[in-house]
Parts: structure tokens; C-alpha cells; sequence
């Protein structure tokens, strides 16, 4: 799906998602290479709340990324 539907289920904005894709904490499932779309997955939904969560939480976006990077390589 692309960024403005992900932004829309999600509940936040377009550019937070291109800060996270900047910042390395949820990269686009695809980029388009002629346009630049941003396309996301379903399966990202759960990591975008995780990150929210986080936040809430008091972590700051670099903590959040160390602690993704630790979920994933567990997994």
C-alpha cells in the first residue's frame, strides 16, 4: 500500500513515516525507482505500533532502534 493509506490505518502522518525511513526504523516494504513512491506492507502495521509504543514509553528513536534490531535478530 502506499504511504498515504499506511499514514491513514496507522493514524499518523506522512512525513513521521519518512523520518522513521530516514532515521532506519521502518523502511518502505518497496521504493519505487521512477517515482520514489514509498510502499508499505501489512506487516509493518505492527512494527509502526511497536515503535509508538516504545515511544510512549520514553525511548528515544535511536534506543527503539537498537531494541528492533535485537527483536529481529532473536527472532
Amino acid at each position: 500500500m502506499q504511504i498515504g493509506e499506511f499514514a491513514k490505518i496507522c493514524g499518523t502522518k506522512i512525513t513521521v513515516l519518512r523520518h522513521y525511513d530516514k532515521e532506519g526504523l521502518l523502511e518502505p516494504d518497496y521504493v519505487d525507482a521512477f517515482t520514489g513512491y514509498r510502499y508499505y506492507s501489512d506487516e509493518q502495521i505492527p512494527i509502526f505500533f511497536r515503535i509508538t509504543a516504545l515511544k510512549k514509553a520514553g525511548f528515544s528513536l535511536v534506543e527503539i532502534k537498537k531494541i528492533l534490531a535485537s527483536e529481529q535478530t532473536n527472532e
